[in-house]
């Protein structure tokens, strides 16, 4: 039980059982979230950290690269250890929009400012909410009682400073999670630190989500997550420079077996990426996989990118748009 995700997660993503198919495709969404209410009435320890957290999967899940070493739009709510480069002033400001379809009804939006005063400093704030749309409360008819409030919200704060030169980053933020699912709702802070190593070739980044140092893990829904990036020397693809990048990263969360991500990307010209990949869950003692794909194009001071996260057992795809651009 520990397990239980209001999105398009565990709850909605278990592997069904042998001709079971079927019946998994067809059961209505609000059904699975009433049924995941009801759950959670019986275990409110679980509920309070399921409440706030568990729909933030489905943003993460359109992640190309591991959340530890996120650099791009709202990356400081992946890893606290992001900072801006270079040590000149400077600020960046970045809007998401995260959609999926009908099946899931999962949508929401994120926005993040970074501010870089002078020297080593970055600070950060992130803003986010999720919601699952178009749930209405039925009786014995199908005639609609009012829609049910299904939504998670989050405001972080954080500061990182880097080191050595730039080779190393750490950082540290401050969150504040509120949720609410029909009746349930639930309000909490929570604290995460983040440190990444950048080398010529090499990055490798370490972070934590949502870690509440007042509950243990089972009751927090912390997550801790690792990642490694190897990239080429830049070379020359079409005519145009270009270089190449391998990562990996692995994250584990309490009672769940360990998650892993594989990717590979291309730099073009300094203006276009490309990355592609899968990543490996466990769900109910079942082994899934989803595929990850990842664009980006810039120009001048703004960036624009997208993220797929593809679905499983007949649940399509989440995408993940946003628009990032240097102020300073």
């Amino acid at each position: 039980m520990a397990g239980l995700d209001l999105g398009k997660r565990r709850a909605l993503d278990r592997p069904p059982a042998a001709g079971d198919c079927s019946r998994m495709r067809t059961v209505p969404r609000r059904g699975l979230l009433l049924a995941v209410a009801a759950a959670f009435a019986a275990l409110p320890v679980r509920a309070q950290s399921a409440v706030t957290t568990d729909l933030w999967r489905v943003a993460a899940g359109t992640l190309v690269e591991p959340a530890a070493l996120a650099a791009e739009g709202a990356a400081p709510l992946w890893t606290p250890a992001y900072a801006l480069p270079g040590r000149q002033p400077g600020a960046m400001v970045s809007v998401e929009a995260v959609h999926a379809p009908a099946e899931a009804g999962v949508g929401g939006a994120l926005a993040s400012f970074s501010y870089r005063p002078r020297g080593a400093w970055t600070l950060s704030a992130v803003w986010g909410r999720l919601s699952v749309n178009d749930l209405v409360r039925t009786e014995t008819s199908p005639e609609g009682l009012g829609d049910i409030a299904a939504y998670t919200q989050i405001l972080s704060l954080g500061v990182a400073r880097t080191l050595d030169g730039g080779a190393w980053t750490v950082g540290a933020a401050a969150r504040e999670l509120s949720g609410r699912l029909d009746a349930l709702g639930s309000s909490r802070w929570t604290a995460d630190f983040g440190a990444a190593y950048t080398g010529r070739h090499l990055r490798l980044g370490a972070a934590t989500r949502f870690f509440d140092p007042t509950s243990a893990s089972a009751e927090s829904g912390a997550e801790y997550s690792f990642g490694a990036e190897l990239r080429t020397s830049e070379g020359t693809l079409w005519g145009a420079p270009a270089t190449a990048a391998l990562r990996y990263g692995v994250g584990f969360a309490h009672g769940e077996q360990a998650s892993h991500l594989l990717t590979a990307g291309v730099l073009l010209a300094r203006v276009f990426e490309f990355d592609a990949g899968a990543a490996r869950e466990s769900a109910a003692g079942e082994v899934v996989w989803r595929s990850r794909i990842g664009a980006a194009v810039s120009a001048g001071r703004y960036r624009v990118y997208l993220g797929r996260d593809g679905g499983v057992n007949g649940f399509d795809a989440t995408y993940r748009f946003g628009l990032s651009a240097r102020v300073r």
